[in-house]
């Protein structure tokens, strides 16, 4: 891998490390592809690699114990999976889903902490990366507490369309990628029937338009002004 090829993968580790530490390290990752609907990782399980995703999308759930699912992240190209579990040692703390054909790179735990011990400056930022990354957690959950259905499913279409968005023909944005009304409620904390309740307004109203395979987003103003609470 070449230093003019290179983008840097995201996520706490990558974004501590300086960019010629960024490509050491992706360098000693090995290539891997996975079908859709491949389980990547398992909650609970002891497995300590991490992916790089190179192509394609991986979604990341978790199981309540009333078997209820809650879809946490739809990550794609650049983004990392499974660097906590790499990071700490302990079980995973989530479902890592393949949602369509997905390629990438695998670097190991004992690969990262090696690298690390040589480094002991980017230990200390990656520290410091994860302690942000903490609280930037936790002041989304409190937003999600204080929120009601309408603004939660905002939200979570407006970074869709702002991660997976693509300008269709004819002046709209589409999601680049199949994303079921269940999982936009997995991931809004609504039912299937909300989420469907909900589009059917916004279509009534000029922001989105329903297709058979798709949603369009028409009015992005409307929908960000729903995403702040704005009625």
């Amino acid at each position: 891998m070449t230093d003019t090829l290179f983008q840097r993968p995201k996520g706490i580790l990558f974004g501590a490390l300086s960019r010629d530490d960024a490509i050491a390290l992706s360098a000693l990752a090995q290539p891997v592809h996975y079908p859709g609907r491949k389980q990547i990782f398992a909650m609970g399980g002891t497995d300590q690699t991490m992916l790089l995703i190179e192509t394609g999308r991986v979604q990341i759930s978790l199981i309540s114990s009333d078997g209820r699912r809650s879809i946490l992240a739809q990550l794609g190209p650049g983004d990392v999976v499974g660097e906590m579990a790499a990071l700490d040692g302990a079980p995973r703390s989530a479902f890592a889903t393949a949602a369509g054909h997905v390629t990438g790179r695998l670097l190991t735990r004992a690969q990262i902490m090696d690298f690390l011990r040589s480094r002991p400056d980017a230990a200390i930022l990656v520290i410091q990366t994860l302690c942000q990354r903490l609280r930037d957690t936790n002041d989304q959950l409190a937003g999600l507490a204080l929120t009601d259905g309408p603004t939660r499913l905002a939200r979570v279409m407006n970074r869709l369309y702002d991660e997976w968005g693509k300008p269709d023909e004819d002046g709209g944005i589409v999601l680049d990628g199949a994303f079921t009304q269940s999982e936009l409620g997995d991931m809004a904390g609504l039912t299937r029937e909300t989420v469907n309740r909900l589009i059917r307004n916004w279509d009534a109203d000029g922001i989105l338009e329903r297709r058979p395979d798709k949603l369009v987003l028409r009015n992005p103003d409307a929908l960000d002004a729903m995403a702040q609470g704005v009625n």
